[in-house]
């Protein structure tokens, strides 16, 4: 039973926000992968797909502005996403605050195709 302490992870960066991974092949998954991530102020994760899966984003803090087909709308502390397979989608932090989620994959191959914009 692999138990993953978050303190000893390493983070790593994703567009300067901080992304920390939580579960993934590398920590004993089988087939799934969970990023626990650190959004800045005006920080962004841009427009993107994943081909071949979904994501569920669950904001634990903070507020950001979550981009799905083409609609905006605020999410904060409590909601939760789903961004279908190849469904384009990203987040925005433009509050003045640190805001965090967790990003989880029902895969431990992540697929991500960025629109160019």
């Amino acid at each position: 039973m692999p138990i993953i302490r978050k303190g000893q992870v390493p983070s790593g960066d994703l567009g300067g926000n901080i992304s920390q991974a939580l579960a993934n092949v590398n920590l004993g998954a089988a087939r799934l992968t969970v990023n626990h991530i650190t959004m800045v102020p005006g920080g962004e994760i841009r427009l993107h797909t994943h081909p071949g899966h979904e994501e569920c984003m669950v904001i634990l803090s903070g507020a950001l502005t979550a981009v799905m087909a083409g609609k905006e709308e605020t999410v904060s502390a409590g909601d939760t996403i789903i961004a279908p397979s190849d469904v384009i989608h990203g987040l925005k932090n433009t509050s003045g605050q640190p805001a965090t989620f967790i990003a989880i994959f029902p895969t431990t191959d992540v697929q991500r195709q960025w629109i160019e914009g």
